[in-house]
């Protein structure tokens, strides 16, 4: 663990408001699927196996027994098995046609949030059982567990996740958040080479316990661009034989996003699940720096206070692009990356929707990109931080174009030998991890996940 000192509030012009603002909204999707007269065919279930992955062991009951219009008007009925209605994945079952009809008049505002995940566990923390349900704020919630269910029931709004909220500022706190975004980007490695990096990968390893034993998992992170990403996750019993290793795999697409096991078990995403993943992705501090530089990323930073932070005088900056607030901690001189800020889930801390700190303790490069590679992280009002496993980051630029042949020359002369210098530009450059000393945490007040119906709203920069 590692202890941090009391920090100071120098954000406070934000408004303790504007971090507890919350706006939820129901997801786009397609049209449902409706079948009124044929009987519920039974659901595929994956093959069994004894591994620590709680989305492609087994896969949950996905059949809702109750109809969840009634339900929300605070009355248990038990729906008709003729009478359902397919949708992301879940089969919704209704006593009568006028509750079926209410449903398809607005199923994403009835139908289960985050295409069924577990309300407690989040839209990435594996799919709910629909015959474990709750109803919290005219919201549905399905759960993997009956604890689930439980601490869900104990504390709703601590497993809720609301939307970002966009920053908003003056003319010159937009110009002073550019301003050290920019000075982050030269200390990174210049603006030209954010723009070569063609694709990122990150690989981690962590031991953790499961039902009294160790396993070793190792997290891949591929990012080939914003809307194809690979995370692949492998489980390794520590002592086990070579049938103790599993593996979950979650990859987008530009039209579909899934994820696999092993085990040959197929789950497809839905597009809030998608959202969250790629939210998630969206917090790394090489995502940000891109988003610079991508126009259709809608970027925006404001510069919303100042403060010493350890042996740091640093910037804190509020940025935004594709829905995502984060808070930056940049150092004023050097423009080195000193702490990320947001609200998010954290495994580590029941799976909670916290205000979350990352100190910035080490980093590697600049051979492509000088990014952080150790972090310290806490949530807000804790006294001691985690220190994550170190990552090992790997950064491909493109492959230089074919020099041209020199014509041959004419009569009997012999061709001029030609020297080339061999260039490593089109070569994976790995980052090199180098110490560095705990940072001091850094005040921020956070926002929440923005509305997606205000994503217009954004000033181009």
């Amino acid at each position: 663990m590692h202890a941090r000192p009391a920090r100071r509030t120098v954000l406070a012009a934000l408004g303790a408001a504007l971090a507890c603002a919350t706006v939820i909204a129901s997801p786009q999707a397609t049209a449902p699927t409706v079948t009124p007269t044929a009987s519920p065919s039974p659901m595929p279930t994956a093959t069994p196996r004894q591994t620590p992955n709680l989305e492609l062991g087994v896969l949950p009951n996905r059949v809702m027994p109750v109809d969840p219009v009634l339900l929300r008007q605070g009355r248990a009925v038990a729906g008709r098995p003729e009478l359902f209605v397919d949708w992301e994945g879940n089969r919704y079952q209704f006593a009568d046609p006028n509750a079926r009809q209410v449903f398809l008049n607005d199923p994403a505002g009835f139908a289960a949030r985050d295409g069924g995940a577990c309300g407690r566990m989040g839209p990435l923390g594996g799919l709910g059982d629909a015959r474990l349900y709750a109803i919290q704020e005219n919201l549905l919630y399905f759960f993997a567990s009956e604890d689930c269910l439980k601490r869900f029931k104990a504390n709703p709004r601590r497993y809720m996740e609301p939307f970002d909220v966009m920053p908003s500022g003056s003319a010159a706190d937009q110009a002073a958040g550019m301003a050290a975004i920019d000075r982050w980007v030269a200390w990174a490695g210049g603006k030209d080479a954010v723009r070569a990096a063609e694709r990122y990968s990150q690989r981690s390893v962590r031991r953790v316990d499961v039902g009294g034993a160790a396993w070793d998992v190792e997290d891949i992170l591929e990012i080939d661009d914003p809307r194809n990403i690979r995370r692949t996750k492998t489980w390794t019993k520590v002592g086990g034989s070579s049938t103790d290793v599993s593996s979950t795999r979650l990859e987008t697409g530009p039209k579909e996003a899934a994820i696999s096991g092993s085990n040959g078990a197929v789950v497809q995403l839905t597009a809030s699940r998608r959202e969250a993943f790629e939210r998630w992705v969206n917090r790394l501090p090489y995502c940000i720096l891109r988003a610079r530089f991508r126009p259709e990323a809608g970027f925006l930073a404001l510069k919303s206070g100042e403060g010493r932070l350890g042996a740091h005088d640093c910037d804190f900056v509020q940025t935004w692009f594709e829905g995502n607030r984060t808070a930056l901690a940049i150092d004023k001189s050097s423009g080195r990356l000193v702490q990320i800020g947001y609200t998010g889930r954290e495994e580590s801390m029941d799976a909670a929707v916290v205000s979350l700190y990352r100190d910035v303790l080490a980093e590697g490069g600049p051979e492509v990109l000088r990014l952080p590679t150790r972090y310290g992280v806490y949530a807000e009002g804790s006294a001691e931080a985690t220190i994550e496993p170190d990552v090992s980051i790997l950064i491909e630029r493109p492959k230089p174009a074919a020099p041209a042949q020199a014509p041959a020359p004419r009569g009997d002369a012999a061709p001029e030998p030609r020297r080339v210098t061999p260039s490593l530009a089109g070569t994976g450059d790995r980052v090199v991890r180098r110490e560095l000393p705990a940072a001091a945490r850094a005040p921020f007040v956070h926002g929440v996940r923005l509305h997606p119906l205000l994503a217009g709203q954004l000033l181009c920069v």
